[in-house]
């Protein structure tokens, strides 16, 4: 027996720069390590990151930190799980019979990783423990992230030197960082942000371009088209669209976005005055409605390829032109071109198709996210007060189909949804486009 103990070194002198050693060692296993204390609500970082702490920081209590940081971390299909994971009001009882408790999630980073709770010390109720996420997914090694990041880096970079060429400025921003690049500068944007050693976090950088070189009427879809949320559901990586606006002297420009990662985007400006004229803007567009027109609808839109369409109208609105006079129904027709138009994305479009009746074309949509929208027009529909005719009450009925084809193709597929609603009212309904083989 006494053999046996040989191997068994004396415990080390230097015993506190020994453990931090191996708490360093230790902590190349997790993406992130901090100790929680319960009572105290407190945390204490042995592991972290730029992207963890920014997170951290936007709480206002310890849980809503946690909440944070694992929302962000996770994709989509995980943040449910990893919430409910994460509730630290019900840990003391999940861990009354148990020193560890984990549950695996999908990151948006790291691939597949895990995220465990570890009891440290024995103290009844549980007051403290290791909050630790760890990468699992373990398929790629150094080698291939290298290459993978050297690919991104060469997408990015073409991506930036298309913009160079063609636009007058150019900027970069990190989401997670909000660091703001100018790889390009014009005049006008200079002169819109005045004197600056350096540019101003992203968020900052937008309001004031947007307060100084934005006609006002332009504004609000400007600033919905450039937040981070808007850009993070609906462009994905490697993929951009363009948004048309006045600037502050009512000239047209064009602001593309390229998505070039998961957290970095590239935004481009350029006069278009020459391209696109206020007498293409009257051809196009309802002067009543400010929604594009049945001519637009059959010079560019019928031929074009889309996900969903949508028809459209108010319910009785013979009934509010005959009781109320043309210039209700003109109000009318107004109110809810404006909610149409404020429900869709910058790729969809919106067309006055003829008397009160719209048609709606939706790029890159699914069932359910269609659904959802078309329901709250309606109940937006529901909502609208006329100014000068308060006794009107709107209602709009929905039909469409989605799927994928020529918008002409599938316009006969949303009439008959729509040719559905009307006989209740103040409803949607979809069915799927079937094309003829």
């Amino acid at each position: 027996m006494g053999d046996c103990k040989k191997f068994i070194a004396d415990f080390p002198v230097d015993s506190a720069e020994f453990f931090t050693a191996i708490t360093y060692a230790t902590s190349e296993l997790y993406i992130s390590m901090h100790v929680l204390d319960l009572e105290n609500n407190t945390a204490f970082p042995i592991k972290t990151n730029e992207f963890i702490d920014k997170f951290m920081k936007c709480g206002s209590t310890l849980q809503d930190s946690i909440t944070n940081i694992m929302v962000n971390l996770a994709c989509p299909e995980s943040v449910s799980t990893i919430r409910n994971f994460t509730i630290l009001s019900t840990l003391s009882e999940r861990m009354k019979n148990a020193n560890v408790i984990s549950e695996i999630f999908h990151g948006k980073i790291h691939g597949w990783s895990k995220a465990m709770f570890v009891r440290v010390g024995d103290d009844k109720p549980l007051r403290r423990v290791l909050y630790v996420v760890e990468n699992v997914n373990a398929q790629m090694t150094k080698l291939e992230q290298e290459k993978e990041l050297l690919e991104q880096n060469r997408k990015q970079q073409n991506m930036i030197n298309a913009l160079m060429n063609g636009y007058a400025s150019v900027v970069g921003v990190d989401f997670v960082t909000e660091k703001v690049e100018f790889f390009r500068t014009s005049d006008r944007i200079k002169s819109a942000l005045g004197f600056m050693k350096e540019p101003p976090p992203f968020k900052i950088l937008v309001e004031k371009l947007i307060n100084t070189a934005v006609h006002e009427e332009d504004r609000k879809s400007i600033r919905e088209v450039a937040d981070e949320s808007y850009i993070k559901e609906y462009l994905p990586v490697g993929n951009s669209l363009s948004k048309i606006f006045h600037n502050e002297v009512g000239h047209y420009v064009e602001m593309k976005i390229v998505r070039t990662g998961e957290e970095t985007t590239v935004f481009g400006f350029t006069d278009k005055n020459n391209e696109i004229t206020e007498i293409n803007d009257k051809i196009y567009r309802d002067s009543l409605t400010q929604v594009m027109n049945r001519k637009y609808f059959d010079d560019k839109l019928s031929s074009r390829n889309s996900q969903a369409v949508v028809m459209a109208d108010i319910d009785f609105f013979k009934d509010v032109n005959d009781n109320y006079g043309h210039q209700c129904g003109d109000a009318a027709l107004a109110a809810v071109a404006s909610i149409l138009n404020s429900s869709v994305r910058n790729l969809d479009r919106v067309v006055r198709y003829g008397g009160d009746e719209f048609l709606i074309s939706f790029k890159g949509i699914t069932h359910e996210v269609l659904r959802n929208r078309l329901e709250q027009m309606r109940a937006r529909a529901e909502k609208i007060k006329l100014q000068d005719y308060p006794d009107v009450k709107l209602t709009m009925s929905f039909g469409g189909t989605f799927g994928d084809g020529i918008v002409s193709d599938m316009l006969s597929f949303a009439d008959k949804a729509l040719y559905v609603s009307k006989k209740k009212r103040n409803c949607v309904t979809l069915v799927p486009f079937e094309e003829k083989i």
